[in-house]
């Protein structure tokens, strides 16, 4: 991942990867991938109160709808 450029703590980190998990669910080996070209990151860096202000499977689902929505416009 391309965390380098992003300045999180502890908690930043393990909300990361629980929300990389949940991704994991649907996207498999490419969920890093997948969350890595999402906003999720800077969003976080950002914003991170809003960000924590909700659970890991929201930001998972969020992540993965917006993705399949990019995905199916790419292919149109």
């Amino acid at each position: 991942m391309t965390l380098n450029k992003y300045n999180f703590d502890e908690m930043d980190m393990e909300f990361i990867l629980d929300v990389q998990f949940e991704l994991e669910k649907h996207f498999g080996k490419e969920a890093s991938t997948v969350l890595v070209q999402s906003d999720f990151l800077k969003r976080l860096a950002d914003d991170p109160m809003y960000v924590h202000h909700y659970d890991e499977t929201y930001w998972a689902e969020r992540i993965r709808a917006l993705h399949v929505k990019k995905s199916n416009s790419t292919v149109n």
